[in-house]
C-alpha cells in the first residue's frame, strides 16, 4: 500500500562513516526563524520513507471514468486533477528540502531557510496549490459500523472489507454504465489513494457512507482535513530515532509544487512549467526520473557553514 525508499545521508564536513551504529538519534533544538530544526551530525546512515500518496493512480481514474462521467466528477474540487500528468512524487527532492526547515511564528506553517531565502508554506499556499474546497469545521459521520456500506454489498458481495487494491482492480476491469455510481466510486479511490490514503488495509467506512450521500460528501471539509493531515506529516518527520525512518502522509504533492513555484533551482531537475492556470498544481508536469544528487545540491541547496548530502540507495 505504501512506497519506500532509502535515503543515504552523509555529513561532508568529516570522513567518519558509522554504518551499523546505533546512535543516530537527531538533536532536537528549539529552533527560531534562524537556526535549522536539523543540527550537523557526523554520521553515515540509511532512512526508510514511506509514502502513501499515489500520484500515480490518476491514470486509472482517466482510464475509468467515461466522458460524460469525467464531466460529472469534474464539478467538483477534485475535477482538476484529471487534467494532471499523473508522477511518482520525487522522495529525494521532499527530503532534501524538509532538512532545510526552520522555526515559524505560526502554528499552522512550515518554513524553511534555503540560499538564505526564507519560504513559508502554510494554508494560503496550500489552498492556492490544490484548489480544494471545504474549509469548515470537521464533522463526525454518522453509521453504523455493523452495517456493510451498500457500495460494499453492490460491487464486492463477497466481501466485508474492501482495500485499495481492490478498488483499484475494480476500477482497472471495469466499466461502470450508471454514471453517478461511477463517480461515488471515483471520489472514493481520489480520497483514499492520493488526498487521505489511510493507514489501515482496508478503505473505512466512514469514506463508503459519505461517497454514498452526495450532500454529505460536498460539505464535508476535504480540503481542512487534508492541509492538517499534510502539515502534521511533515513537521512530524525525523522524529525521534532516524533508524525508524518517517512517513509522509496526507498530500505532500503539494509541498513539491511549492518548492517548483519558489525555488527557480527546482524546475530543471524535478518539472516542466506547462500552464499558467489555477490552482497551481495543474501548471506542473512531474519529470519521471528522481533528480541526481549532485544536480538537487548543486542547483537548489547550498549551506554557507555545513552541508548535507543526501541520495538514494538501491
Amino acid at each position: 500500500m505504501f512506497s519506500i525508499f532509502y535515503i543515504f545521508i552523509d555529513f561532508i564536513n568529516t570522513s567518519l562513516h558509522l554504518f551499523g551504529s546505533k546512535n543516530h538519534d537527531l538533536v532536537f533544538v528549539r529552533f527560531s526563524e534562524n537556526d535549522y530544526f536539523i543540527q550537523e551530525r557526523l554520521d553515515t546512515f540509511y532512512v526508510r520513507i514511506q509514502e502513501r500518496c499515489k500520484m500515480e493512480n490518476l491514470a486509472i481514474l482517466q482510464e475509468f471514468l467515461t466522458d460524460s462521467q469525467k464531466s460529472l466528477f469534474q464539478e467538483s474540487s477534485f475535477g482538476p486533477y484529471l487534467d494532471i500528468h499523473p508522477f511518482k512524487l520525487p522522495l529525494q527532492t521532499i527530503h532534501s528540502l524538509l532538512m532545510y526547515r526552520v522555526g515559524s511564528r505560526y502554528e499552522e506553517e512550515i518554513c524553511f531557510k534555503v540560499n538564505d531565502k526564507f519560504l513559508g508554506f502554510s494554508v494560503e499556499e496550500f489552498a492556492v496549490i490544490t484548489g480544494l474546497d471545504g474549509w469548515g469545521d470537521k464533522f463526525s459521520v454518522d453509521f453504523n459500523p455493523k452495517v456493510t456500506p451498500r457500495l460494499v454489498k453492490k460491487y464486492f458481495p463477497k466481501q466485508d472489507a474492501v482495500s485499495n487494491a481492490d478498488l483499484k482492480h475494480f476500477l482497472i476491469d471495469h466499466k461502470l454504465q450508471d454514471d453517478d455510481e461511477a463517480v461515488k466510486l471515483a471520489n472514493i479511490f481520489f480520497i483514499d489513494s492520493i488526498l487521505l490514503p489511510n493507514r489501515a488495509r482496508s478503505i473505512p467506512n466512514y469514506l463508503w457512507y459519505l461517497g454514498d450521500d452526495e450532500r454529505s460528501f460536498s460539505l464535508y471539509p476535504w480540503a481542512r482535513v487534508c492541509f492538517d493531515e499534510t502539515l502534521k506529516s511533515l513537521k512530524n518527520t525525523f522524529q525521534g530515532n532516524l533508524n525508524t525512518g518517517y512517513e509522509l502522509c496526507g498530500f505532500p504533492s503539494s509541498l513539491l509544487i511549492f518548492a517548483l513555484e519558489c525555488l527557480p533551482g527546482m524546475v530543471a531537475l524535478n518539472g516542466t512549467k506547462v500552464g499558467d492556470e489555477m490552482p497551481k498544481i495543474l501548471n506542473w508536469k512531474v519529470n519521471k526520473c528522481q533528480p541526481h544528487l549532485s544536480k538537487l545540491l548543486s542547483n537548489c541547496f547550498t549551506r554557507s557553514v555545513s552541508s548535507y548530502i543526501f541520495k538514494i540507495c538501491a
